[in-house]
């Protein structure tokens, strides 16, 4: 995962609970309270709440709060203007959702809510589960994608907005979800927007979600080669073609077991990172068995799904094709089928509902792989060029096996003030080389469910110098540095000059 930790956050409250009482220490303390109340909830929310009935808002250095209506008139503490609930608009419109069309519709009866001090009226849906823990072996990420506002024009009488909902259906494993659709309104007068009011309007049951339209993998011909698209559908023309690009697939595989394995990889696959804030960094090393490390013994088909980009598909290809030479014993490939697809790679904004549901703002993180039990990973679509590009990498990383590291140079790294290296580098694809090597058996390991290697194993059937592995470990910065020559071919395979 990629982000800050959550101290960050305490840290923040406090200072800025601290300056609101400081600043307005003649106010009540349920005043206070509901101050603090309204910065946590903004945190961890990632958009703003509803003002509480009898409460008004007030902005003081670019920070809204929440005070008694009477006690900001006592006092005369200049609100902000929130009053858009005006009972002559909302209990004479009217408005409902067409399953058939998947439009929201709104009969205005003539009104304009930009006459009731209403800034912009949103139609907001959101899957619903009872129980937070329904999503984690049901949905794979796809609930992600009906986290989802959109704009209610304001000038029509009548107005229909499109829903942009899809079945979260994931091959027949995936568990369906009712849907909350509710109205939000935000005020004028206020220089970020705050909703004023909320709505529920209806809750889609399963039955009729079931209907909607299923959600396929974004694909753009001319990408990827023939041998990395499951399912790939060739004709009689084309055959030689095909033919003569998977000899070369077979050349790449070929050229990765010849790679060395090195003593280094070794010993930053037996480390990882834990949050440990000092005059040095927020982060250091620990030790952590090799035999954690999570392999994918199975066939993984990557799918991208959401706000996707060409370039984003041509990451993936760069990632898949090196993956060939040096991963031999990893079988991937990519999918333009939702039933092919065993991990999904999802692209949506950290915004609203969506934010809250995972946490993106909150823990201050822009993408994230969620685990061997969920296995997906979910990227900030907001982000672009290489920055983006390195999460994607990053992430995908994670699904691999790698962990976090504190290498310059390493697209796994959590050396913040270092480059956001937007590709596999040496180090990362010398660790993979031992994850996948051809010539290594996984075990069974009950921690993660799921074969894994051992550090004794590794040194034995890879004939490496247990001295060498002993000195990286106790000398990891150095182990971070070390590029091999012979790794080169697979860089420049990547659209990079060394």
């Amino acid at each position: 995962m990629i982000g800050f930790n959550r101290v960050l956050k305490t840290l923040y409250v406090y200072v800025m609970a601290s300056v609101w009482i400081g600043s307005w220490g003649l106010f009540a303390i349920d005043e206070v309270e509901a101050s603090i109340n309204h910065i946590l909830e903004r945190n961890d929310s990632a958009i703003s709440s509803v003002l509480k009935p009898g409460y008004v808002m007030h902005e003081k250095n670019g920070v809204k709060f929440m005070i008694k209506k009477e006690t900001a008139e006592a006092l005369g503490v200049v609100t902000l203007d929130m009053e858009c609930d005006s009972p002559e608009f909302w209990d004479n419109i009217e408005y409902e959702v067409d399953l058939e069309t998947l439009e929201f519709v709104v009969d205005f009866n003539n009104l304009n809510y930009r006459d009731y001090k209403i800034q912009n009226l949103y139609v907001v849906t959101e899957p619903y589960s009872p129980d937070a823990a329904d999503w984690n072996h049901s949905t794979k990420g796809f609930e992600y994608h009906n986290f989802t506002k959109t704009l209610v024009p304001h000038n029509h009488d009548i107005a229909k907005v499109r829903l942009p909902l899809y079945k979260s259906n994931f091959a027949s494993l995936e568990k369906t979800y009712p849907l909350d659709i509710k109205l939000e309104a935000t005020s004028m007068g206020t220089s970020t927007p705050i909703a004023c009011v909320k709505e529920d309007v209806s809750r889609i049951p399963f039955e009729k979600f079931r209907d909607f339209e299923n959600m396929e993998p974004f694909f753009a011909d001319g990408i990827f080669q023939p041998y990395d698209i499951e399912n790939v559908q060739v004709d009689a023309s084309g055959e030689d073609a095909f033919i003569e690009k998977f000899m070369e697939y077979q050349d790449l595989r070929k050229s990765g077991k010849e790679l060395p394995s090195l003593e280094a990889a070794l010993a930053l696959l037996g480390k990882n990172l834990i949050y440990s804030p000092s005059n040095e960094g927020d982060f250091k090393w620990e030790n952590e068995p090799i035999g954690w490390k999570k392999l994918r013994n199975e066939k993984t088909v990557i799918g991208l799904y959401g706000d996707v980009k060409k370039s984003d598909l041509e990451d993936v290809n760069k990632m898949i094709q090196v993956l060939h030479a040096v991963a031999p014993g990893l079988d991937i490939s990519y999918s333009s089928k939702t039933k092919d697809v065993t991990l999904p790679v999802h692209f949506t904004e950290c915004e609203d509902k969506l934010a809250r549901h995972i946490g993106c703002k909150s823990e201050g993180f822009v993408g994230a792989y969620m685990g061997i039990w969920k296995d997906y990973v979910w990227v900030d679509s907001s982000k672009r060029g290489d920055y983006r590009s390195h999460i994607l990498i990053h992430e995908i990383g994670h699904a691999l096996g790698l962990g976090h590291n504190l290498c310059w140079t390493s697209a796994m790294t959590y050396e913040f003030s270092g480059p956001q290296v937007p590709y596999l580098s040496h180090i990362d694809l010398m660790q993979l080389q031992i994850l996948y090597h051809p010539d290594l058996t996984p075990s069974y390991n009950y921690k993660t469910a799921k074969r894994s290697l051992g550090r004794q194993q590794v040194i034995n059937k890879l004939g490496l110098s247990e001295e060498r592995v002993a000195y990286y470990e106790d000398n990891i910065e150095e182990a971070c540095y070390q590029k091999p020559g012979v790794y080169d071919y697979l860089i420049e395979l990547q659209g990079i000059e060394n």
